[in-house]
């Protein structure tokens, strides 16, 4: 399975989608030029408000709405004068990082967590222990990663180890790690110097964030026909790594990038309330302010025989589009998914089997809670990022398609 990524420009947007080997869509991502990817970035904030009731605080980070900080551990938290121990109050300037997107109406989710990511492993601040990728399958390799990462875990931070390790020499994975632990003490000498609401550490271009998250054995191309895009992905992969070679510089003035994949008629699908599944049936998909509603239909399916057989085939099809449905439009929070009714209680158990395999192959968290006594399935999935409609709307990319 070879996957490609698609580097353009859409309506004043930088463009990043990710396609399979067929060239239909897996993900879509938009990137403003004038601004960076908020998600990952540390900042020195100012309590605005402690609500001691929900164990949690409104800070001001310098956006136009407050962030929103949930308290795990007050003791935990890494104020701009060193103080330890002290419990949270209203005017403290702390430090904190962007875990959540802002939305239309609320202000942005921060932590006091630290959590440094690298195409490898992740530097998990004030957590010293060792997580590793489930994806990760080899107990030699399990037990080979672990082992390498071990000496560097302390009081002070622990590692996730990513897919991404699957096989890495053992060298570059302790070049990485020595990065992560420097920028680590940076963050925590410079915020005892910096202003409130200044920026202590970003991402960098969030393009080349994002293609961390691709790195694996599925990728086969990277084409962009931005040139200085493409000069800046080679100088960020070393040679020795194999996505180096994966990247194409792409020019043709007669037939455009994002003509060439039909990219723009795939987003304006990607829309759509209803998603045509190749038995007939389809999905109707509608977000609303508290959940994802998704509602399976016969559609055209006229025949008699067999019915029962007929409503499991089109449920077990439109399961492993739904999971599809979730990553490319990035919906999250708590989803309903309304299955044709079915009364074979082995159908049943199978559909929701399989509905699971295919959601674990999404990048984000997603949980699949089980069937209601309605019928009704329910899931859950990790917010990150803006959904592509909400994404859509903002930029003015709904109206031009």
């Amino acid at each position: 399975m070879s996957e490609k990524v698609i580097i353009t420009k859409l309506e004043q947007q930088n463009l990043l989608v990710l396609m399979d080997q067929d060239d239909k869509l897996l993900e879509i991502h938009f990137f403003s030029d004038n601004q960076s990817n908020w998600i990952g970035n540390i900042y020195i904030g100012k309590v605005v408000n402690v609500l001691k009731g929900m164990n949690a605080a409104f800070v001001n980070i310098g956006m136009d709405k407050n962030a929103y900080l949930p308290i795990e551990n007050s003791s935990k938290i890494l104020f701009t004068n060193q103080k330890k121990g002290k419990k949270l109050t209203q005017g403290d300037e702390i430090v904190v990082q962007v875990i959540k997107e802002r939305t239309k109406t609320k202000g942005p989710v921060v932590s006091t967590s630290m959590s440094l990511t690298g195409k490898y492993v992740v530097l998990t601040a004030n957590k010293n222990f060792i997580g590793i990728s489930n994806k990760i399958t080899k107990k030699e390799e399990r037990k080979r990663l672990k082992e390498i990462i071990q000496p560097f875990v302390c009081k002070n931070y622990g590692f996730i180890i990513r897919t991404n390790c699957l096989n890495v020499e053992q060298s570059v994975l302790i070049n990485e790690i020595n990065l992560l632990i420097s920028d680590y003490y940076k963050i925590k000498k410079d915020a005892a110097f910096r202003t409130c609401y200044q920026k202590v550490y970003g991402q960098g271009n969030p393009i080349i964030h994002k293609l961390k998250d691709f790195y694996d054995n599925k990728l086969g191309k990277i084409i962009t026909d931005n040139e200085h895009l493409y000069r800046e992905i080679k100088n960020y992969f070393p040679i020795s790594e194999g996505i180096h070679n994966k990247v194409k510089l792409y020019h043709d003035p007669k037939m455009p990038l994002i003509n060439l994949y039909g990219i723009k008629s795939k987003i304006k699908k990607a829309l759509n309330e209803k998603v045509w599944l190749k038995s007939g049936g389809y999905l109707i998909i509608q977000p609303t302010e508290a959940l994802i509603s998704i509602d399976v239909n016969t559609g055209k399916y006229l025949g008699k025989k067999n019915f029962e057989q007929t409503i499991f085939n089109i449920n077990m099809e439109a399961a492993k589009e739904i999971a599809k449905q979730l990553r490319l439009r990035n919906l999250s929070g708590i989803i309903i998914v309304d299955f044709i009714d079915m009364k074979d209680k082995a159908h049943k158990v199978k559909l929701l089997q399989y509905f699971q395999r295919h959601l674990s192959k999404d990048r984000i968290k997603t949980c699949l809670e089980g069937m209601t006594r309605l019928g009704l399935v329910e899931l859950t999935r990790k917010r990150v990022n803006k959904p592509l409609y909400e994404k859509a709307k903002e930029i003015g990319i709904d109206t031009c398609l």
